[in-house]
C-alpha cells in the first residue's frame, strides 16, 4: 500500500479541527501527537501548508490547550516551516498570558503575602492555586483565566523562542513587543522560564557601539545584530579588534578563530570548549559591563553606548556556546576613529571605578 504525505498530513491536521470544532478536548489530546509525528516525515513545503492551518486554531483553544498547541506549532518552524502564520496568534496568546500570570501574581500576593508562588511545573499544586485565587477574585471566570495564564505562560514562551530567533526583522515587528516586555518585567523575579523569551526580545539589532581600547588610545565604530549576551560581544570584538598593531588593530590577545565561529553562526554542533576573555569592558560611566549581562543594559553616554576595552585585571572565561543557537549574531566595524576623535573620547569617558569580584560563567541553551 501506497500513502501519500501529504495527505497523511494534512488528514492529521484535519482531526485537530474536527475536535476543536466538537470541542473534544480526548479528541484533542490523541489527535496532536499524531500531526507531530506526521510532521517529522513531511518535506517544507508540506510543512508551509501545515502550519497556517494550525496556527489559526491558537486562538480559538484558549490560554492552556492554545500554550500547549503553540509549542507544537513552534517545532513546526524549527522543522523549515516559514514562521509568519504564527506570529501574531503567538504574540497575542503570549500577551494574554503573560497578563493573566501578573494577575495570579498579584491575587496570590493579596492573599498570601510573602509565600512563595506556586511551581508552574509542579501541577499537584494546581488546587490550592485555585483555591487561593478565588479568595483574591470574587470573579470565578477571573480566578480561573488566571491560574490558567500562571500554568501556560511558559508555553506560549516557547515558540517565541524559536520565532524571534529567526531574524532582526522577527525581532523589529514582533507584535506587542513593547508590552511583552512590560508585563514580563513584572514576572521576571517569579518565572525563570520567562528569562530566554525576554532576553531575545530586548536583543538589539543594527545597533551602534562606540568602542575605545584605552592603553593604545585606539577607537572604533560598530554595529551589532543578534547579540544575546555581553560573553557573545566580548568574543565578537575580541575578533573584530585583536590583531597586527601595523593594521591599526590590538596586539597581544590570542583569539581562536572557533570563538568567533560559535559567537556568529557556526552550527550547534561545533559549540565545545572554552572562550578566553581578553578584555575588562567598562562602560563610558566607568561603571562594569557584566558579561552575563546584554548589550540593552549599556548606558548611553552622550547619546552613544560606549564600550572602553581595558586590559583584563583576572583571567576569566566561559563556556564556548551561543545562547540561542538558531539565531545568528554580526559584529561589524564600520569605522575606525581618527587619533584625534579616539584621544577626545578617551578624554571624556570616565576612569574604570574598579573590577569586581571573579565571575567565570556559561551561556545558557534557550530551552534549558
Amino acid at each position: 500500500m501506497i500513502f501519500n504525505r501529504r495527505a497523511k498530513l494534512a488528514d492529521r491536521i484535519a482531526d485537530v479541527e474536527a475536535a476543536v470544532r466538537g470541542r473534544d478536548g480526548a479528541a484533542i489530546t490523541r489527535a496532536v501527537p499524531r500531526v507531530w509525528q506526521a510532521a517529522q516525515q513531511a518535506t517544507v513545503a508540506e510543512l508551509n501548508e501545515a502550519l497556517p492551518r494550525c496556527a489559526a486554531l491558537l486562538p480559538t483553544l484558549g490560554t492552556a490547550v492554545g500554550g500547549q498547541f503553540s509549542v507544537l506549532c513552534g517545532a513546526l518552524v524549527e522543522l523549515g516551516a516559514r514562521g509568519d502564520p504564527l506570529l501574531a496568534p503567538v504574540a497575542d496568546g503570549l500577551a494574554g498570558a503573560l497578563a493573566a500570570a501578573d494577575r495570579f501574581r498579584r491575587g496570590w500576593q493579596r492573599v498570601r503575602g510573602d509565600q512563595e508562588l506556586p511551581d508552574p511545573d509542579d501541577r499537584s499544586c494546581l488546587d490550592a492555586a485555585h483555591a487561593a485565587l478565588t479568595q483574591a477574585y470574587a470573579d470565578e471566570r477571573d480566578a480561573l483565566d488566571a491560574v490558567a495564564g500562571w500554568y501556560a505562560v511558559g508555553t506560549w514562551a516557547m515558540p517565541a523562542i524559536t520565532l524571534l530567533q529567526q531574524s532582526a526583522l522577527v525581532r523589529a515587528t514582533f507584535p506587542h513587543r513593547e508590552r511583552l516586555l512590560a508585563l514580563g518585567a513584572e514576572l521576571a523575579g517569579q518565572r525563570t522560564d520567562l528569562e530566554c523569551v525576554l532576553g531575545l526580545l530586548r536583543v538589539l539589532d543594527g545597533e551602534p557601539l562606540l568602542v575605545l581600547h584605552r592603553p593604545t588610545g585606539r577607537g572604533w565604530r560598530v554595529d551589532i545584530d543578534g547579540v544575546a549576551d555581553n560573553f557573545q560581544l566580548h568574543t565578537l570584538l575580541a575578533g573584530a579588534l585583536c590583531g597586527p598593531a601595523e593594521q591599526g588593530l590590538i596586539e597581544g590577545p590570542t583569539v581562536d578563530p572557533s570563538w568567533v565561529e560559535v559567537a556568529t553562526d557556526a552550527p550547534e554542533e561545533r559549540f565545545g570548549g572554552t572562550v578566553v576573555g581578553c578584555f575588562d569592558l567598562v562602560d563610558g560611566h566607568g561603571k562594569w559591563i557584566w558579561d552575563e549581562g546584554a548589550p540593552a543594559d549599556i548606558p548611553l553616554f552622550d547619546d552613544a553606548r560606549v564600550v572602553v576595552l581595558d586590559p583584563p585585571s583576572y583571567q576569566r572565561s566561559w563556556n564556548n556556546i551561543r545562547r540561542f543557537p538558531l539565531m545568528p549574531a554580526a559584529l561589524t566595524v564600520t569605522a575606525t576613529l581618527t587619533p584625534a576623535e579616539a584621544t577626545e573620547w578617551l578624554a571624556r569617558v570616565a576612569p574604570p571605578a574598579g573590577a569586581p569580584g571573579r565571575v567565570s560563567a556559561g551561556s545558557r541553551h534557550p530551552n534549558a
